[in-house]
C-alpha cells in the first residue's frame, strides 16, 4: 500500500492534535450524511409545541415620516421669482429630470435665502447660483440662461431692498 501526499498530510494532523491532547473523531462520509439527516428537523412533520412562549405584544413597527422643511417667507417669495416664466421649458421635461430641477431649484432658493439674511449682499453668488440652476434646463440657448439668470437676480435684490424699507 503507497503513502500519498494527501494521506501523509492527515497523518501529520492527527500526530499533531494527539501532541496537543485533542481528540480526533474519524468519521466516514455515509455516517456524517445520516448524521446531518437525522438533525435536521423536516418542515412537512414539524409542529411548534404548545408549550412555547408567544409574545404577550407585537413590537411596534417604526413608520418613517418625512419631516417637512420650514421654510421663511424670504424664502419663498425668492421660489416665486425664480419660477416666474419657466412653466414652457418645466413641462417640457422628463419626470426625473423635473423632480431634480426642483430638488436644486428648492436649494437654489434656500442658498439665496441665506444670502439675504446676510448685511452684505453678492450679487454675483446669487447670479452663478441662479445661472447654475438654469443650466439644467435642456436645449435652451447659453446667452437666453444668463439673461434670465441677471433679470431673476435683480428681482431678488430688489426684494432685498423692499425689506429693508
Amino acid at each position: 500500500m503507497a503513502i500519498t501526499p494527501e494521506k501523509q498530510l492527515l497523518n501529520m494532523e492527527d500526530n499533531q492534535a494527539e501532541q496537543a491532547g485533542d481528540f480526533v473523531v474519524k468519521e466516514n462520509k455515509e455516517s456524517a450524511e445520516s448524521k446531518k439527516e437525522t438533525l435536521s428537523p423536516k418542515k412537512e412533520n414539524q409542529s411548534k409545541p404548545e408549550t412555547e412562549k408567544k409574545p404577550f405584544f407585537k413590537k411596534p413597527r417604526i413608520v418613517s415620516v418625512a419631516v417637512p422643511k420650514l421654510r421663511d417667507a424670504t424664502t419663498v417669495r425668492v421660489e416665486k421669482i425664480m419660477e416666474e416664466g419657466l412653466r414652457e421649458a418645466y413641462e417640457k421635461m422628463s419626470p426625473i429630470a423635473k423632480q431634480e430641477f426642483k430638488i436644486k431649484g428648492e436649494e437654489t432658493a434656500e442658498k439665496i435665502g441665506q444670502l439675504l439674511k446676510k448685511t452684505h449682499v453678492k450679487v454675483r453668488k446669487i447670479f452663478t447660483l441662479i445661472f447654475e440652476w438654469l443650466k439644467m434646463i435642456p436645449g435652451v440657448n447659453y446667452f437666453f440662461l444668463e439673461q434670465e439668470a441677471k433679470i431673476k437676480a435683480d428681482r431678488i435684490l430688489a426684494l432685498k431692498n423692499h425689506q429693508k424699507e
